[in-house]
């Protein structure tokens, strides 16, 4: 009976082995290499590529410059400004918070801060977390770009600069992303735990799962193996990003990692070591009303990606640092992209990753090379409008370079390729412009992102 019951046991180790093996990635890491150089030649990326089966890496490459002034080449495990993904660690807080029982995310926000303004008294922690209270995002506060994202400001500042906000929409009716919203979390957890969001973190996750390369990054503190971080400004070139104080990034923002700690991260949700299944399945429940705009949902701190195969991941931004991570809870395999410049494209070269590392269809891009710019730049520039009349795209002459702006977003430079070609390099976009008998230009096809749209000069 117990020799039966041993081959059961035996014969289901072996075929969960095989499941987990047909899940697992295969992928040729010399492809993966020339990517990384590819994207370090044509976008400007500089930074490092982990990937991970498990608690096994199998593909780990940096590329680039821990410091262009010092001279320092990057190395495996640089600490990196890891920016919103620090989101991540606030949503698993407050699970954890919930667990203990020092909350409950359906509680209203105001019972916990008495200095919020009762124009917020609908507003509930679960709304905070999926980004669905109609809070605004950091740019929602007057003069923050010019003036108070340089500022090192008191918690007492903040709340009232946020009370000084409308909402953008009655909360949990729909979701815009609110860093601002990370912030109060943090607040609430002070608050419940009676000591700072450094403390706590270290406290709940950093000492437990032995991530001691992550921490809250003080703008004073310097740090041994810390990047330096760089901005690619609109000729291309790369300078020292501009400064800003994380103050009110506090809990959504605010962090610095390395590439090992963030598989630490990704591998406890793999191990459950941190909390329990039931909770990490609210952890990474739906809602219907946290979809974000390319379709993905919001769980506490995480984007939730429903196609094959299933992730969970988020992506950071901020003066100097691009960063994103991914988990692929049915093969337990992570993708962490770590880069000290921003303004990159950071979404689009995870996609391409994923592509590589899990065999999707992918066409490896060739490195660009520049050609010769014509003489007349100016004949291209105008504006353009889609079939349909739904989007406008300038192209616009400025000193004999091409730049590219459609509808409000900022403009980039455009370099030219062929005769009538030019290429972005920060977003992966190819235009073709369309000639008369007489050489003007009377349209333009866009080609991005597996997408082709096809565009008429307005002014013809």
């Amino acid at each position: 009976m117990k020799t039966s019951k041993l081959l059961i046991v035996l014969i289901m180790i072996f075929v969960l082995g095989k499941i987990m093996q047909a899940q697992s990635p295969k992928f040729d890491s010399r492809t993966l290499e020339t990517y990384l150089k590819v994207i370090h030649h044509n976008k400007g990326f500089n930074g490092e590529i982990l990937i991970s089966n498990g608690h096994d890496i199998i593909f780990q490459k940096s590329i680039g410059m821990a410091s262009f002034e010092n001279d320092i080449q990057l190395e495996n495990g640089a600490k990196y400004r890891i920016a919103s993904i620090t989101k991540t660690f606030t949503g698993t807080l407050i699970a954890i918070a919930q667990e203990e029982q020092k909350l409950n995310v359906h509680d209203r926000v105001n019972d916990y801060l008495i200095a919020l303004s009762p124009k917020f008294k609908d507003i509930t922690i679960l709304q905070l977390l999926k980004h669905s209270s109609g809070l605004p995002h950091n740019e929602g506060i007057k003069d923050y770009w010019q003036i108070k994202s340089k500022l090192q400001m008191t918690p007492e500042q903040v709340i009232k600069e946020i009370n000084g906000l409308d909402l953008l929409f009655e909360p949990g009716s729909k979701m815009k992303y609110s860093s601002l919203g990370y912030y109060l979390l943090v607040s609430i957890l002070e608050n419940v735990y009676k000591s700072n969001f450094e403390v706590i973190l270290q406290d709940k996750i950093l000492s437990k799962l032995q991530m001691k390369e992550t921490n809250v990054a003080d703008n004073l503190k310097i740090l041994p193996k810390m990047t330096s971080g760089y901005h690619l400004i609109k000729d291309d070139s790369l300078v020292v990003a501009p400064y800003r104080n994380y103050s009110l990034l506090k809990g959504a923002g605010d962090l610095y990692a390395t590439s090992y700690d963030l598989l630490k991260w990704n591998n406890s949700f793999y191990s459950n070591t941190l909390l329990t299944q039931k909770t990490q399945d609210i952890i990474f429940e739906k809602s219907d009303h946290a979809i974000a705009k390319n379709g993905d949902h919001y769980g506490y701190g995480w984007y939730l990606n429903s196609d094959t195969p299933k992730s969970y991941y988020h992506g950071g931004g901020t003066w100097g640092y691009s960063t994103f991570t991914s988990m692929y809870p049915d093969s337990q395999t992570s993708i962490i992209i770590l880069s000290n410049i921003s303004a990159l494209p950071i979404s689009s070269i995870a996609l391409d990753v994923e592509k590589i590392v899990f065999g999707k269809p992918f066409r490896l891009p060739s490195i660009k090379e520049v050609s010769k710019k014509p003489e007349y730049m100016s004949m291209y520039s105008g504006k353009f409008i889609a079939d349909g009349n739904q989007m406008i795209l300038s192209i616009i002459n400025f000193e004999n370079r091409l730049y590219a702006k459609l509808g409000r977003n900022p403009p980039f430079e455009i370099y030219p390729k062929t005769n009538h070609r030019f290429y972005g390099k920060k977003v992966d976009v190819e235009f073709t412009f369309e000639m008369n008998e007489t050489n003007l230009v009377t349209g333009l096809l866009a080609n991005g992102m597996g997408k082709s749209l096809q565009f008429k000069k307005a002014d013809n």
